[in-house]
């Protein structure tokens, strides 16, 4: 399992509940210095949590998010990466990594399916869009298209930000990406940002073992295929 320590930018709060035993803010902070103190000792970075994050089933990595310390920070939404079952499901398993950011749990064949998934991959957009709000009962999602390359850069930044920061993840379209070409097209899941959206952690369902890789926002928008994607 991977973890990262992200930088904070404002301090940690504890609400204090009546009667269930809640820890004071002194009290949280002397355990995170301990704990903290024990990490940098023996050399780990990681993410520290205060609450139970689920097991991960065979195959998914569950990456948990600096927004479990109760704080606004730039960090990494919690999710289960999972690798695409076929040569064609990116998009599907693409959806399934945004869905679990909402809490969803939705299998790669049915998604498939109601995305109407072909061996020549995904037909349409559209469909994506879809699926993520049938499968999270919302209206949030919507296919994201920009004029210009200088649109799409400042814009895909600014929704991957304000999605994170509420809890959305991204999904993206492209032809290339971290040093792969992919001449039909590829989808993959943004899943957080860190110095102030200037890089994304992206989570490609191409690659198996769930380590999310940090690119840079604008390398990243440079393989966007139609400067489109789904925010």
């Amino acid at each position: 399992m991977w973890w990262r320590l992200f930088a904070l930018r404002r301090q940690a709060f504890v609400q204090r509940r009546s009667g269930d035993g809640a820890t004071t803010k002194g009290e949280t902070a002397v355990k995170l210095a301990k704990i903290t103190g024990a990490i940098a000792a023996a050399g780990v970075a990681m993410t520290i949590l205060t609450a139970p994050v689920a097991l991960a089933s065979p195959g998914e990595t569950v990456i948990p998010a600096a927004a479990e310390l109760g704080v606004q920070a730039e960090g990494v939404l919690p999710h289960e990466f999972q690798v695409q079952k076929t040569g064609y499901w990116c998009s599907a398993a693409a959806a399934r990594i945004a869905l679990t950011a909402r809490g969803k749990k939705v299998e790669q064949s049915t998604l498939a399916s109601f995305m109407k998934v072909t061996t020549n991959g995904l037909p349409n957009i559209k469909n994506l869009e879809n699926a993520l709000d049938h499968y999270t009962g919302s209206t949030y999602y919507q296919v994201k298209q920009w004029s210009t390359d200088a649109q799409l850069r400042e814009k895909l930044r600014a929704d991957v930000v304000y999605n994170a920061n509420r809890g959305h993840a991204v999904v993206i379209n492209v032809v290339k990406l971290n040093g792969r070409n992919y001449s039909g097209g590829h989808y993959a899941t943004i899943v957080g940002y860190r110095a102030g959206g200037g890089e994304f952690a992206v989570a490609d369902p191409a690659y198996a073992g769930g380590a999310l890789h940090w690119l840079k926002a604008d390398n990243v928008a440079s393989g966007i295929k139609l400067r489109r994607y789904v925010a």
